[in-house]
């Protein structure tokens, strides 16, 4: 099946005028630099690498000179650079609609992007899917691209172009369940998309589970790949990529301490194993899940002790060699909020955690302090994220 076209979101805004689209801060930086073409060609670079994409795709209006220059591949890998050591906050909600020209059901998923001082970042947009908003999610993630799964199949948007394609369709899941997965591939610069899919009903089996795997690089075509190894356990959760490998826990019941727990794929290798969980403290009916913290794939309890967050980090993955890392006082949090507490990055000393999909809240590991960012949060978010800046298109170039 051929891959459907990026779809261009409209902007709320004429692009007929290019001052009027900037805000004050960034429209005094273009006139400064337009005013004093004897500007060395490194410190417009130094400059321009710092702003928001969607700023830097109207700037090319300005001259063929700072055409070629945001299109040089120099530029473009200096701004992601920056991007990454930068991260934003981007908030994502869901509306439910209702097309009462078919009387169809189809949701408006509105996005908005701060930084981390609560300021906007030039990035307030919506689009649309048409699927009943109850049977969308949105897949985790902090990179440049956001992946929602839906009924109708998997969509991948970059914020900063505003743009949203549909991906080519998945293999068909019998049982209904949708697990997956989604993660960025440094080494190779491609994103990876993980689908394991039930196909028991039709084999009459307690499970069947297949893998496929869609790669998308910047500006090519993609397509899934059905691998030959098949998923061993029933898994939880969305998948967590770490070191070129998905992790995710294991939904089936442990008859003894000391078993898997944790199922993986090989993205090179193509094929699944486990990982044993600490050795003699988990709890398989416990609200134990998993994250990846400064490029570690992290085991989170958070009821294991009264109001108390363990995380345990792997730290030998051959030997299944796990450290528990840090110790995080919960006392700010009630006893019902506890298990919607997700850890979401370790950056300068702080853990920052996604509170109930209500609040972006940080514990600082030096002074054992947690911090609510009220002012980062505004009116009601169905999903928190951490989000980077960048070029990347969809589609072929």
């Amino acid at each position: 099946m051929k891959k459907k076209p990026p779809i261009r979101i409209p902007s709320q805004h004429s692009s007929s005028s290019l001052p009027s689209l900037l805000p004050s801060s960034q429209d005094g930086i273009v006139s400064e630099l337009m005013m004093d073409p004897t500007l060395p060609t490194d410190l417009v670079i130094n400059i321009l690498s710092r702003l928001p994409v969607k700023s830097l795709g109207k700037f090319k209006c300005v001259s063929t000179q700072w055409l070629q220059l945001i299109k040089d591949p120099y530029f473009i890998s200096m701004h992601r650079e920056l991007s990454l050591h930068n991260p934003n906050i981007l908030l994502v909600k869901r509306v439910p609609l209702l097309q009462e020209a078919h009387m169809k059901k189809c949701t408006r998923i509105d996005l908005c992007a701060l930084n981390f001082d609560g300021s906007c970042k030039n990035l307030e947009f919506s689009l649309c899917l048409n699927d009943d908003e109850k049977n969308i999610e949105m897949l985790p993630s902090k990179w440049d691209l956001i992946c929602f799964v839906s009924e109708s199949g998997f969509y991948v948007c970059n914020p900063s172009t505003q743009l949203m394609m549909k991906l080519p369709e998945a293999s068909c899941c019998t049982s209904g369940e949708v697990n997956a997965g989604m993660g960025y591939v440094r080494q190779t610069d491609e994103y990876v998309l993980v689908h394991l899919f039930d196909r028991s009903l039709d084999l009459h089996v307690d499970y069947d589970i297949g893998c496929e795997v869609l790669r998308l690089r910047d500006g090519e075509n993609c397509a899934w790949k059905v691998v030959d190894a098949n998923c061993p356990f029933v898994v939880r959760g969305w998948g967590v990529l770490v070191e070129n490998v998905f992790y995710w826990m294991i939904w089936d019941e442990y008859n003894q301490p000391g078993d898997e727990a944790i199922v993986s794929f090989d993205l090179e290798k193509e094929e699944f194993g486990t990982v044993s969980p600490p050795e003699g403290c988990f709890d398989p009916h416990g609200a134990w899940s998993l994250v990846e913290l400064g490029g570690k794939l992290c085991l989170v309890d958070n009821v294991a002790r009264p109001q108390t967050m363990y995380i345990w980090v792997l730290k030998d993955v051959t030997n299944h060699g796990w450290v528990r890392e840090y110790s995080i006082n919960m006392n700010a949090y009630t006893n019902d909020m506890l298990h919607f507490i997700v850890p979401l990055e370790y950056r300068d000393g702080k853990i920052l955690m996604d509170a109930k999909e209500e609040s972006l809240d940080y514990y600082d590991m030096k002074k054992k302090q947690m911090k609510r960012m009220d002012h980062l949060i505004a009116g009601e978010w169905t999903w928190l994220r951490l989000y980077t800046e960048s070029f990347f298109s969809l589609g072929s170039k």
